[in-house]
């Protein structure tokens, strides 16, 4: 990693090979403690060595590190699984605190990542669906690997009936979501697809439910929908489902205003406002535009495997944004790539 001085390394790993006594025995404590303290363990240094660049066909790491998009070197695979499995160990030590509490929720980390009641219900809802398996490909349903067909839609519902409020959808979808962070942090955020197939499919249909297709009953409902696309950051972005709820409360006499002529007084004749002659500061990039940003980014080579909490941070996002993007394109384009 960036912080691990490979001269040292080196030289302390000579020194507790080719030393004697005291002196070996004080070096390999030294440069365990070094390579520990990225996730390391003492059986990765001769590898960290060899990746450093000894020889003339050592794997060079992009600017994020390496990549599965270099999976054709051996030697460059196993340099990235290396860094993998360091960067899995050190988050768990770091949030090792975050485990034992989801773990001792649950009862034990099997119980952890046991299918539940509805997930079972689900997947044996959608399985007449299920098409015949492709190498390389997603497993897919009804065609679908991200939102469920109609079909599907009616045969989960039938298991488990949907939500008829926007309110309601919501507060299932975020059972959902919740039961993913879970098993998400007792796996060391490895940022996997922790749901079943069924339940990945009621999460995605859920937050479309929300997004869109439950028309709102009163005004209080469509601040929610707008204040849940709002704080997906783009993710979840659908104006038109919001006017036409304002548009459908309207015609029904509700949210009428009072005719008021306190708007005509203005700078200017007939209530046209006079324009400000500083020039203004261009808007600030609006959710949509963060998302799309954060899309491209992960599309890249080396973005994918840059941390969610940098990639937040850079396109002024959060975490959980970034997470909730990279589940959605993963189906897409990533399934199938990783060994």
């Amino acid at each position: 990693m960036d912080t691990l001085n490979i001269d040292k390394l080196q030289k302390l790993w000579a020194l507790a090979e080719r030393g004697s006594g005291g002196e070996a025995d004080n070096a390999r404590r030294m440069a365990a403690a070094m390579v520990e303290a990225q996730g390391y363990v003492l059986d990765d240094i001769p590898g960290l060595l060899a990746d450093a660049g000894l020889g003339d066909g050592a794997p060079q790491p992009g600017a994020g590190g390496f990549t599965f998009y270099n999976m054709d070197n051996p030697a460059h695979a196993r340099a990235y699984w290396r860094q993998h499995e360091a960067r899995k160990r050190k988050w768990k030590r770091d949030n090792a605190g975050r485990i034992a509490e989801v773990i001792a929720r649950y009862g034990s980390e099997e119980a952890v990542f046991a299918p539940t009641a509805n997930e079972k219900a689900l997947d044996e809802a959608i399985e007449p669906f299920r098409d015949p398996e492709k190498d390389g490909d997603a497993t897919s349903f009804d065609g679908s690997t991200y939102l469920p067909t109609p079909r599907m839609v009616d045969a989960m519902g039938a298991a488990v009936p949907w939500p008829d409020t926007i309110p309601a959808a919501l507060a299932e979808h975020a059972v959902w979501e919740a039961l993913w962070s879970d098993r998400n942090t007792a796996d060391g955020n490895e940022q996997g697809e922790y749901l079943s197939h069924g339940g990945d499919f009621r999460r995605s249909h859920l937050a479309a439910m929300a997004e869109k297709l439950i028309p709102a009953r009163d005004l209080s409902d469509v601040i929610i929908r707008l204040r849940f696309q709002l704080d997906s950051q783009g993710l979840y972005d659908d104006p038109q489902a919001v006017l036409a709820d304002l548009e459908r409360l309207q015609a029904a006499g509700l949210g009428q205003a009072p005719a008021s002529n306190a708007d005509s007084a203005s700078n200017g004749p007939e209530g046209v406002q006079v324009p400000n002659e500083q020039t203004a500061p261009p808007p600030p990039p609006t959710a949509s535009e963060r998302s799309r940003r954060v899309r491209e980014f992960l599309s890249t080579m080396d973005g994918w495997d840059t941390p969610d909490r940098h990639i937040a941070k850079r396109f002024s996002v959060s975490p959980s944004t970034v997470g909730n993007i990279r589940r959605k394109m993963r189906p897409r384009a990533h399934d199938g790539m990783r060994p």
